[in-house]
């Protein structure tokens, strides 16, 4: 059988050019090469073709003519005889998406590096990574989902298989000097790779994982089919966050300082917000690399392609993902239910919580949740985060009638995965399970821009969910330690040595005071205003009372009447009323 063969070397570290070499046999005249301009799980147009510096095709009797089409896509004139493409591409993107080389390490994703070929696509992919030449990469290793080569040794340079180009590039290659730790899940493989050279306890750090997949099992009932291994490829940085769900592993960016440190046992927010990412990711391993929606059984890379289910993959996800981390007994109810207060005053502070509805988020997530402006506060809400208040609704009634939302992912998963998620998938199957009333309403809670009953929910749980005032501008809820403050309803930044506006909320004190997103605060009743002193000038006031501030606009010098009145940004506050409740919840196992 044909095969299309990627070879990928990494010819100058300093610079960060790879080399890419594709060769194929032509099946037509005239064959079109393109790159995606979005990789599936993160939908934004990122138009990697722009990376590409040069390209050139031959074959043996010269040079092919090669004309681009459009942003990413060229066309080439072929003969019949095998075809070489030669191209370099430029790689410095730190994220999970791209691609990215140092001196350090190096990720590719193939979705940035390997151009797929018009109707060869459904042919095997073969990639040969190519260890540098540089000294810095004396020690490197190869991590990758992708299946090696029986002449390949494991985690070694070589060549690496897909069956299809699809395969391909959702099967990230992370490259550099690493620490492995291998368990089982279901007799399956998994393999924890952490790049870097890192004080941490990567034993504790394994021992949490297995908990968080052994939990995430008991979701779906067993691993899927086609699992044969899994990888979670960890990229430890500096400063950075993300992940990205792939087939069989995961790509995921990481502080150093998010790494469980040695001779602690204690979880801090840092660590836990990891655990939270690795659960997130895995979860995603049956919940839309496998089953997805309907429309995305075979991607359209070329450009945005649109689904009202994001809340459904996303949301449900990310309310599992938390949750499995308590259930499995890695953190306390406490430090879960501080959470679940962080995750409710995320979508309750925000004015967008009763403009946008989830469904509208989900569709238009490639022009608005992905590029979010000042506005995004007002306009903008969140399918990862108001989806997981979605699915803690649905479970508390669930729950209350005798079930669990664990019960209609199983039925999601067993009744859709061969045909994909129609919209009404929800709904189908809670009537499906007798549950038509919850039907109808949850039906409600997707089309209508409103809040969700979560106080409701929270009863039905065994808490008492009561709101707030917002404090400041990272106020997540829970309890207050210190006085009361005022916050008057907009975020701010330093700049140029003023206290500038970046966002103001709708119906908020700044908002009412007629101050805009862009404006420098100078002086609270003619003394001066600065990032240090302004809280503390507001504490000077009473509630309710009117002061006046003084600021620019662009190049006027302007004054309102700010009204210092409670803040309408409302966060959460917790406690649990119903210790049998929540423990049937929570201690689910």
């Amino acid at each position: 059988m044909n095969s299309i063969y990627y070879h990928v070397d990494i010819t100058d570290v300093t610079a960060h050019l790879i080399s890419v070499t594709l060769r194929f046999v032509p099946t037509q005249a005239i064959h079109e090469l393109s790159l995606p301009a979005w990789i599936p799980g993160s939908y934004m147009i990122r138009d990697f073709a722009r990376n590409i510096i040069s390209i050139e095709a031959t074959d043996n009797l010269g040079n092919l003519a090669l004309t681009q089409l459009d942003k990413q896509t060229w066309q080439l004139h072929c003969n019949t005889d095998e075809v070489s493409v030669s191209y370099h591409v430029y790689a410095y993107d730190l994220s999970v998406r791209a691609a990215y080389v140092d001196d350090e390490v190096a990720v590719l994703n193939p979705a940035c590096l390997c151009l797929g070929i018009s109707q060869l696509h459904d042919l095997p992919h073969q990639i040969k990574i190519i260890k540098p030449v540089s000294a810095l990469a004396q020690h490197w290793r190869v991590a990758t989902g992708l299946s090696r080569n029986k002449n390949t040794d494991f985690l070694d340079f070589g060549q690496y298989n897909a069956n299809s180009y699809a395969a391909l590039i959702d099967s990230p290659i992370l490259l550099g000097q690493f620490e492995l730790r291998e368990f089982t899940i279901n007799d399956i493989p998994h393999y924890l790779v952490v790049t870097g050279d890192n004080l941490t306890d990567l034993t504790r750090f394994t021992d949490d994982l297995i908990k968080i997949c052994q939990q995430q099992v008991k979701v779906f009932g067993a691993l899927p089919d086609d699992l044969t291994s899994y990888w979670f490829l960890l990229w430890v940085t500096e400063e950075g966050y993300g992940g990205l769900e792939h087939l069989n592993s995961t790509l995921l960016l990481c502080s150093r300082f998010d790494l469980p440190a040695p001779n602690i046992s204690t979880i801090d927010d840092n660590y836990q917000n990891l655990l939270a990412l690795c659960s997130h990711e895995y979860f995603h391993t049956w919940w839309v690399k496998r089953l997805k929606p309907a429309n995305f059984a075979r991607y359209q890379l070329a450009s945005e392609q649109y689904t009202t289910q994001l809340w459904l993959y996303e949301g449900f996800t990310s309310y599992f993902d938390d949750l499995a981390l308590v259930q499995s007994g890695i953190i306390s109810q406490t430090a879960y239910i501080k959470t679940l207060e962080k995750t409710i005053s995320r979508v309750t502070r925000n004015p967008s919580d009763k403009a946008q509805s989830l469904k509208d988020s989900s569709f238009t997530a490639w022009t608005k949740f992905y590029k979010q402006d000042e506005n995004a506060v007002n306009a903008v809400v969140s399918y990862y985060t108001k989806g997981a208040l979605l699915a803690l609704c649905l479970d508390a009634t669930l729950r209350e009638q005798g079930s669990s939302l664990q019960l209609v992912v199983q039925k999601l998963w067993q009744e859709y995965l061969t045909s994909g998620t129609p919209d009404n998938a929800l709904s189908v199957i809670l009537t499906q399970l007798g549950f038509a009333e919850l039907a109808l309403l949850s039906q409600r809670w997707l089309i209508d821009s409103a809040a969700l009953p979560l106080t409701d929910a929270a009863v039905k749980l065994g808490l008492n969910l009561i709101f707030r005032p917002m404090q400041h501008a990272d106020d997540m809820g829970g309890e207050l330690n210190e006085q009361s403050q005022i916050f008057i309803g907009a975020l701010t930044k330093v700049n140029n040595g003023l206290l500038q506006l970046t966002h103001v909320y709708h119906a908020g004190a700044a908002y009412s005071a007629g101050l805009m997103v862009g404006d420098q605060l100078l002086a609270l009743e003619q003394r001066k205003i600065t990032a240090s002193n302004f809280s503390q000038l507001l504490q000077r006031y009473a509630t309710n009372s009117s002061v006046t501030v003084h600021f620019y606009r662009k190049d006027r010098l302007l004054h309102c009447t700010l009204t210092l009145a409670a803040s309408v940004q409302q966060v959460a506050m917790l406690s649990i009323t119903e210790q049998g409740l929540c423990d049937s919840w929570l201690n689910a196992n």
